[in-house]
């Protein structure tokens, strides 16, 4: 028997955070968010990620991680499109990394206080930026803006 392929018009646009990016386009409902939200002038950078499947919650509200036994937190499932320079490099890795643990963390906090209750929206103010956190069931939409301009 041979293995199930996809179709010729399906793709997959997510990097590995260690694996060099993948040339195929993204598809146009990503190239328009990341347009519109850079349209912005506060905004220095848009990033899309998908979710790790090997970090989640589970029902109990305990989480189950498996970064290969490596002990450096939450595994990030990869950035699948950026703009911005901000986010281009390493840069972009570390930011990547930290959403995808912050994100982790407090779905875990919230569902320890409530069972089944769910993050949607998420706002960091720090000193420098701001970082509005959109997450969904397999990706997750992070803005960073520069909060003293409007």
């Amino acid at each position: 028997m041979s293995e199930p392929t996809l179709p010729p018009s399906t793709s997959q646009h997510t990097l590995s955070l260690d694996a060099p990016p993948v040339q195929s386009p993204p598809p146009p409902e990503i190239e328009s968010t990341l347009s519109r939200l850079s349209a912005y002038r506060n905004v220095r950078g848009v990033m899309i990620l998908s979710r790790s499947s090997s970090a989640s919650i589970q029902p109990n509200g305990s989480t189950s991680e498996n970064n290969g036994g490596t002990g450096t937190g939450a595994g990030v499932g990869g950035i699948i499109q950026t703009t911005g320079n901000v986010f281009e490099g390493e840069s972009g890795k570390k930011y990547a990394k930290a959403v995808e643990e912050i994100v982790l963390r407090v779905g875990k906090a919230l569902n320890d206080c409530e069972q089944g209750d769910e993050l949607k929206f998420m706002r960091i103010r720090t000193k420098k930026h701001e970082l509005i956190i959109t997450p969904d069931e397999k990706y997750l939409l992070v803005v960073l803006q520069d909060p003293g301009q409007s």
